[in-house]
């Protein structure tokens, strides 16, 4: 699958997320679908503010691609895919 998306879909969906975020109206989904998630912050000394900050500084450039959901019932669903490096202090690292 090859999605194409102008820098401008980009930044409008962006906007919308941090304003979702901004009102209070989100969750980073932390169940069985986004074990991925959880892991995050089970490795990682991440707070629920420090992850807000972390979202609400993702940039146009950080956008990676684009993707169908594929848990079964939100195949519908896309999933904008960012990267964006950043410092977090590992919970039992050394």
């Amino acid at each position: 699958m090859n999605l194409q998306l102008l820098p401008s879909d980009i930044e409008a969906y962006l906007k919308e997320v941090k304003k979702s975020i901004l009102s209070g109206h989100y969750a980073i989904a932390r169940n069985r679908n986004r074990s991925e998630n959880e892991q995050l912050f089970l490795d990682y000394v991440l707070s629920e503010s420090t992850a807000r900050e972390i979202l609400l500084s993702l940039t146009v450039e950080d956008f990676s691609e684009i993707r169908f959901n594929r848990h079964p019932g939100y195949e519908h669903e896309l999933l904008y895919i960012f990267g964006k490096d950043v410092r977090l202090l590992e919970r039992f690292g050394s």
